[in-house]
């Protein structure tokens, strides 16, 4: 059976150059079929939702949306992707719930609305209209599990934005007796989706962040692994959109930001935000859009990291708050002590720690740059092996031509080879 820790190889090191579905999606059938239960019941429920989360699940390319429901999950209840309709889609629903109970995963796109429940209504049952919120709160009851995906669904999203009318909520805020992983995004990336229900299903729950994100998609900020990161250490920004150059002056949010969109990018790994030369809005953040989200084109006002520490991107860009700086980013961090972005960024502020108080935390920075060293040159190391893995299995997976077959049967197949020699 795969194990977990060639999963999370897998997770980690196939954006950078294979599909993480074309290197999985064998060994998760395998695995599969190897569980007692097969695979497991899902219920996909929507609350204040625009549907986007099901729409990228739709347009994953590898693997298709229908190989996600042949070989990975038994879809029983989607809104949108299922065929039943009224009663009938209900009753399928409620059955589930009550035959699979702490069994099923339920997954829920889109924000409760619980300041107004009739926001979102999904049915009737026995001539009363069913509340997207207390049919959410009752089905995550008899769930084993609950997964949050999209931004409304994690932490409100674009649903709770001021004035947020209807009391939108995030899910975790709400669901407090099973646990909640958030699968952020606007919409979520399809493989952020795919692998933490395959993780869920085969290993449990995954290792997740303060905010529940699982660390294997939204471990790194955006920041340290962004490809014009060169351009922020020399102190290279641009002006607007579209420039070339950090995007930070013009709003970037990519130090506020955990997701890995640089490596696994978007529509098929085509394009993502900052390669189209518009900077990160932060999607994927807690307090998106609002808060240190918003405005889009502005530097970042004030950001939780970790919660209940307030910092801004640009107070830390001018060398204030330098040990909140580390919170942030090990690169971040030195950048602004350093070289011609320090130049460029501090030139008329003051740096309010003492001398002996910064060369200790430029230590601390250069010992974490160097422990990130090690590990960049381990994963490169693990990418190169994966990848010898990935072509040894390509060629025993290959089928034998039948004149090979027959070539091992002939006499004078010596001879030949001599012959060439």
């Amino acid at each position: 059976m795969l194990t977990r820790r060639r999963f999370l190889q897998f997770c980690f090191h196939s954006a950078a150059s294979v599909s993480l579905a074309q290197l999985l999606l064998p060994d998760i059938a395998e695995a599969l079929r190897l569980l007692p239960g097969g695979k497991p019941p899902v219920l996909w429920l929507e609350g204040t939702s625009c549907t986007g989360d099901t729409i990228s699940l739709d347009n994953s390319a590898d693997p298709s949306l229908r190989i996600v429901l042949e070989e990975i999950i038994d879809l029983r209840y989607s809104p949108l992707l299922m065929w039943a309709q009224h009663q009938e889609a209900l009753n399928i629903l409620f059955t589930t719930m009550e035959k699979y109970r702490d069994q099923f995963i339920l997954v829920v796109e889109g924000g409760i609305p619980v300041g107004m429940p009739e926001a979102v209504i999904i049915g009737e049952r026995n001539g009363k209209q069913l509340d997207a919120g207390k049919l959410i709160i009752d089905v995550a009851e008899a769930a084993r599990v609950v997964l949050a995906v999209g931004n409304c669904a994690a932490f409100g999203g674009p649903s709770k934005a001021n004035p947020n009318p209807t009391g939108t909520k995030g899910v975790w805020e709400i669901v407090k007796q099973k646990p909640v992983i958030n699968v952020p995004g606007c919409p979520s990336h399809p493989d952020w989706i795919v692998g933490t229900l395959v993780h869920t299903i085969l290993y449990g729950l995954p290792r997740v962040d303060h905010y529940h994100r699982p660390t294997m998609f939204f471990g790194q900020l955006i920041h340290d692994i962004c490809p014009r990161r060169f351009h922020f250490y020399n102190g290279d920004f641009a002006d607007s959109p579209g420039m070339s150059g950090c995007l930070l002056k013009v709003g970037c949010k990519g130090p506020i930001t955990h997701a890995d969109c640089s490596t696994r990018k978007f529509n098929d790994a085509v394009n993502w935000c900052i390669n189209a030369n518009n900077p990160c809005i932060g999607c994927a953040a807690p307090d998106f859009p609002d808060g240190g989200t918003s405005p889009f084109f502005s530097p970042s006002p004030d950001i939780d990291i970790p919660p209940g520490i307030k910092t801004t991107a640009m107070s830390v860009a001018k060398g204030v708050g330098a040990v909140t700086a580390l919170g942030i980013g090990s690169h971040f961090a030195a950048g602004l002590l350093s070289g011609r972005l320090a130049e460029k960024l501090t030139a008329s502020t003051e740096l309010s720690a003492s001398p002996q108080t910064i060369k200790n935390e430029l230590e601390a920075i250069k010992e974490e740059q160097l422990a990130e060293s090690k590990v960049i040159a381990r994963l490169e190391k693990g990418q190169d092996k994966l990848l010898r893995d990935v072509e040894q299995l390509r060629q025993t997976n290959r089928p034998l031509k039948r004149r090979k077959i027959l070539a091992l049967f002939n006499p004078f197949r010596f001879l030949r080879r001599k012959n060439k020699l």
